[in-house]
């Protein structure tokens, strides 16, 4: 029943090799047999294809094969508990042939040896249900008389006691279930979304499991090291190969994926950039992958909201769905084909793609004016960094820009991060005089032009001037629309901007109902739909804009 299953498997698992302190951590006395627990199984007929395999499978150490098999394994001196399932309940020739490369080798020790024995002991006559954590990490249920799907074959063949453990002589091969995170990396289905995760796996040293032989050189060394598989993506998606969690994913079939991919990635366009192509599909992978993954431990109530592994605190509204089983809801029916049960959780199997890119990664891009990293350049002003508290205030903080002398045109550049290669309304956020002075009565508002600098598809920069003047509102907070523009690169998550913002007080000698000194909240680039984008009325914004190379 196993032998198809593994033939999927498409990495290998390392494993803690023998030796004696290995052998003396798990010693716990042995019991009363007289014999080993391999000798039992090589000397028990019905058990002959698992004595084989056990000498063909080796142990794992550091993810490299040792000369230690598995028989060496059940003949030294560790309490072990051993299912050995009889001849004929699996198909021992293709585990055979498995076991002659490495990769195979490794394969038939985690999913068929390593899912039959356990540390410690365990009594097969209890009537209590709990769960063992075989020398794999699954967690099997035990049950009277079974592990999982097999059952003690008959009343001579529990509990055996061998010198260095219990044998049991069970019926069927215990099914190997994969956890979320072999599911998607191992099965042929998902490997539109698997082989990216893939690509980040490494080997990390368990020290919990692994046993220290003491300080050397100011570091701690290990005589018996264990190495688990591990991603480096588990930082944003959580550790969902955790056979201690419960986990679902929302998977969609590679015909529905591939459009939304393409889509996608029109956003994440690295190309001045080195290595362009291989960020843009990294962050196009992590954007739409971010919230398909969910750990139901966490959930406060999966009736009123859920929140996926990507969510932090400062995140929020984002990653958060609500109602998620009603009409439209994120985990309604409607949207489901199927569920794969898996051994930490569910990959539940979609219909369509749930998500639009405002949702995702399509975030309005939020430059704080309080940032003093943000500023970049100024002429004929001077800076108060001022807090406030205020449910319109971003930040709790804002800019005061205080011109130099009374007929001070001044300007300030601000430098704009994470921008995508998409279409943004720009906007700045200013506030009234009565965040300072509550009861001022110096109402007039500000006066501004803007030049914004950006990278284009060359790498060459360019600076595009909106000549409309901008008037903010003076009595209340106001979001003012300076223009819209479509980048055309994309600047998410790079260390060097390449994007600014420049404000240019424009207000004449005789203009007295205006402000030069101006309380700057953020600059605020509001995402634009691709509806809103094609809306001809929304793109006069532009009429007036000169576009000229920055020398």
């Amino acid at each position: 029943m196993m032998a198809g299953a593994f033939l999927l498997v498409a990495a290998s698992q390392g494993l803690t090799g023998c030796s004696d302190t290995w052998d003396d951590h798990y010693n716990m006395g042995g019991t009363n047999g007289s014999s080993s627990l391999l000798k039992m199984i090589e000397e028990n007929p019905q058990l002959s294809d698992f004595y084989e395999l056990l000498r063909s499978t080796h142990v794992y150490n550091n993810n490299h094969r040792t000369k230690v098999t598995y028989a060496d394994l059940l003949n030294a001196d560790q309490a072990l508990t051993v299912w050995a399932p009889v001849n004929g309940t699996f198909n021992v020739d293709s585990l055979l042939d498995l076991c002659q490369t490495e990769k195979g080798d490794s394969t038939v020790g985690r999913h068929f040896v390593m899912n039959h024995i356990a540390h410690n002991l365990y009594n097969m006559n209890t009537q209590t249900d709990e769960s063992v954590k075989m020398l794999n990490d699954k967690f099997l249920p035990l049950a009277y008389r079974s592990l999982y799907n097999a059952q003690i074959v008959d009343e001579d063949n529990v509990n055996l006691p061998a010198t260095n453990g219990l044998l049991n002589v069970v019926n069927d091969d215990a099914w190997y279930t994969y956890n979320v995170y072999e599911a998607i990396t191992s099965l042929d289905e998902f490997a539109h979304l698997g082989t990216f995760l893939s690509r980040y796996e490494k080997q990390e040293l368990d020290e919990d499991r692994s046993i220290s032989s003491g300080i050397v050189d100011g570091k701690k060394v290990y005589s018996d090291s264990v190495m688990v598989k591990t991603n480096n993506l588990f930082r944003v998606f959580d550790r969902i190969m955790d056979e201690d969690s419960t986990f679902f994913m929302l998977v969609p079939d590679a015909d529905t994926w591939k459009p939304v991919y393409e889509e996608a990635a029109e956003f994440f366009n690295f190309a001045p950039i080195e290595k362009g192509d291989s960020i843009s599909d990294y962050w196009t992978h992590v954007s739409l992958m971010g919230d398909l993954f969910y750990n139901e431990n966490v959930q406060r109530s999966m009736n009123d909201s859920i929140f996926s592994t990507s969510y932090r605190v400062r995140d929020w509204p984002y990653h958060v769905y609500y109602h998620p089983y009603d009409e439209g809801g994120l985990l309604n029916s409607s949207n489901m084909k199927d569920e794969l049960q898996c051994s930490n959780g569910k990959i539940m199997r979609i219909k369509e793609w749930p998500f639009t890119p405002e949702e995702l990664f399509f975030h309005p891009v939020v430059m704080q004016g309080e940032r003093e990293a943000n500023l970049i350049d100024y002429q004929d002003c001077t800076f108060n960094y001022r807090a406030a508290v205020g449910d319109t205030i971003s930040g709790n903080a804002y800019l005061d820009i205080v011109p130099k002398n009374s007929t001070s045109d001044w300007n300030a550049t601000f430098e704009i991060r994470n921008t995508l290669s998409a279409t943004y309304d720009i906007c700045a956020v200013i506030l009234p005089k009565t965040v300072y002075l509550s009861n001022s009565r110096d109402f007039k508002p500000n006066k501004f032009v803007a030049e914004l600098t950006y990278m284009d598809e060359n790498g060459e920069m360019q600076t595009i001037e909106y000549n409309d003047e901008v008037k903010s509102d003076g009595v209340k907070v106001d979001t003012v629309l300076i223009g819209r523009f479509t980048f055309p690169v994309c600047n998410y998550q790079q260390q060097d901007a390449t994007v600014n913002l420049k404000i240019k007080c424009s207000i004449g000698r005789r203009e007295t109902r205006y402000s030069r000194e101006m309380f700057l909240d953020c600059i605020y680039l509001k995402p634009v739909s691709d509806e809103e984008s094609s809306d001809e009325g929304n793109n006069n914004q532009e009429a007036n804009v000169r576009k000229e190379a920055k020398k």
